[in-house]
């Protein structure tokens, strides 16, 4: 061999050992990013899972917002009238109106509190002609793609393309499996694969005790998390069942919530304008700089200064608004002087929806650990305040008060203690939660054998394949309230009878999904009962001879086909498919 020659073959050996460690890598290496999607801000962090210990960090620079540093971005996005497909977002400079608060309208059925003053987010979204759903997509891409294109300028490129990459969104711990499921759609329209899900205050409990772990906590403690943002409150309470070697935590009992989220202080502040300055000049001023200006000192000034204190004054101008002086209500040259219990009057429904879910909250997870005879059943640890609204020194104050024997603590990092928190849920041996209370309950209705004593006053059936009269019932797998250990699977058993010349197409089975928000599940599908999603099953695949043939009792040849759905629980509930104990097919899950 030459020398020549040689050289050449060491190249080509160094460029294969290369590519062997590219595919080590592409195997191994993990790239977690979290992405909290917010009402009023969103946020990115994102760690490498394969760091012995992994660093989370977040995403601190956003267009618009140059010269600042904070981990979250306004969650507004601005379309050009002239192009639906362009727009700005975030922190960006906007030209015409921008829709807010689209996030909330993922879940339309959550409860509005009579309090808060209609949302312009729906009526916005009406003129633009566009559904929630592909705004949200819009919006969380821009904000994926800045976060990749922030995250490889910080690394090696070739590693970075390396990585395998997993995802994390958060949602609140109360939304619907609709809402979740809408959610998840418009991340994967957004470009985001693979992605999971996590509730809020858990993903939030988990960053807080997972960084306060080595400061006295103990096995068996327990501690109720207040996430308080934009949008919505969610109430989630954990029990520590492990410190080693891993935080672990079980949920105590169903998460609350409600819209009691900072977005509606500044609704009820603009109402309370329109009512200090008149219908006839709101119209006028809500389309000025003056009031843009007025919204945002509230916004960043005195919702975060406020403490309760009835006698402290605040200023909020109207710049060239040309608003007439009333004196009689401290509004002078276009400058409100608001005082302590203006401020207090925007606040308190809002504070006092709070305190009753954390009351709810606490008594909730006493009577649970009475009733598993816990040894500190009347001991809760803390009470932990995260989100934006959650560093609310009023809100912090108010809590205190109505429970003194109970530590309130707004941990350090709180707004970005979710996002964190997703990050963390994904990374091996740091903190998990191995178990969460079901929501509601989940069943499937199907049709049973007549039963006088249980069917009276039910619609009846005539079953031709068996001369059997049946009667449509409840059969329930999961209960409302039941210890649901994470990634456990459920099965519902079903079955179909076919003709014997039956067609492929035959062998796609859909079922309904049904569930309850009873306190006891009823026996029979009807009005509190609803459809979760249909489901539907294909089994052209199956080995068909595992069906089983009969003769029916009128004498005609029938298949039946018996199968298994199998739900595994998680944050959201996720579906398989078996025939006799084999996964085949699919299973698609429509939430309508």
């Amino acid at each position: 061999m030459d020398h020549d020659t040689g050289n050449l073959r060491e190249v080509l050996d160094g460029v294969e050992n290369g590519l062997h460690n590219l595919k080590v890598h592409q195997s191994d290496d993990q790239l977690v990013i979290g992405l909290d999607f917010g009402t009023t801000f969103s946020g990115i962090a994102y760690a490498f899972a394969s760091e012995n210990k992994p660093e989370l960090v977040s995403i601190m620079d956003w267009p618009g917002l140059e010269g600042r540093k904070q981990p979250k971005v306004p969650t507004v996005i601005c379309y050009d009238p002239d192009d639906k497909t362009s727009f700005t977002w975030g922190g960006m400079k906007h030209k015409s109106n921008a829709v807010q608060g689209v996030k909330l309208l993922l879940d339309p059925d959550q409860p509005r509190p009579i309090y808060l003053p209609e949302s312009t987010a729906k009526a916005d979204l009406k003129k633009l002609g566009k559904p929630p759903v592909d705004v949200a997509a819009d919006f969380i891409g821009a904000v994926y793609k800045h976060a990749l294109a922030k995250i490889e300028a910080s690394i090696p490129s070739d590693y970075f393309l390396m990585c395998q990459k997993q995802f994390v969104l958060s949602v609140p711990a109360v939304w619907s499996d609709k809402a979740m499921n809408t959610t998840l759609i418009a991340a994967k329209q957004a470009g985001i694969h693979p992605i999971t899900l996590i509730k809020e205050p858990e993903a939030a409990a988990m960053y807080t005790l997972h960084t306060l772990q080595e400061k006295s906590l103990a096995v068996g403690d327990a501690f109720v998390i207040c996430d308080a943002g934009g949008g919505t409150v969610d109430l989630i309470s954990y029990e520590i069942t492990s410190m080693s070697p891993r935080l672990e935590l079980k949920e105590l009992v169903l998460p609350k919530g409600g819209m009691a989220g900072s977005l509606g202080l500044n609704r009820r502040f603009e109402q309370s304008v329109k009512e200090l300055v008149g219908e006839d000049q709101y119209y006028t001023l809500r389309k000025t700089k003056g009031f843009e200006q007025a919204t945002i000192q509230f916004d960043q000034t005195i919702k975060t200064a406020f403490r309760g204190n009835s006698d402290e004054d605040y200023y909020i101008n109207f710049p060239m608004a040309n608003l007439e002086d009333d004196p009689t209500n401290n509004l002078v040259s276009n400058c409100w002087n608001m005082k302590g219990d203006d401020v207090k009057k925007i606040f308190d429904p809002l504070i006092l929806d709070i305190e009753r879910l954390v009351d709810d909250q606490v008594n909730l997870v006493k009577v649970k650990r009475m009733g598993d005879q816990h040894p500190k059943a009347q001991e809760i640890k803390a009470i932990f305040l995260v989100g934006g609204f959650g560093s609310s020194q009023y809100l912090k104050g108010r809590l205190e008060t109505i429970h003194p024997d109970i530590q309130i603590i707004q941990p350090h990092d709180a707004w970005s203690a979710i996002v964190k928190g997703a990050v963390l849920s994904r990374l091996p041996q740091q903190a998990s939660v191995v178990s969460t209370q079901a929501p509601r309950h989940y069943g499937v209705s199907a049709m049973e054998i007549y039963d006088d004593a249980i069917d009276k006053n039910q619609p009846m059936v005539f079953d031709a394949s068996d001369g059997r009269n049946r009667a449509k019932r409840m059969t329930w797998y999961i209960y409302k309230g039941e210890d649901l250990k994470r990634e456990n699977k459920i099965n519902f058993p079903f079955y179909r009878t076919l003709d014997e010349n039956f067609d492929a197409d035959d062998l796609i089975f859909k079922d309904a999904l049904v569930q309850s928000e009873q306190k006891v599940p009823p026996t029979h599908p009807g009005t509190t009962t609803q459809t979760n999603c249909v489901l539907t099953a294909d089994l052209r695949s199956a080995d068909r001879s595992k069906f089983k043939k009969r003769i029916g009792r009128d004498g005609a040849p029938y298949v039946d086909v018996h199968y298994n759905l199998v739900v595994t629980t998680g944050a959201t509930l996720k579906f398989s498919l078996e025939l006799h104990g084999t996964e085949i097919g699919s299973v698609d899950a429509n939430y309508g």
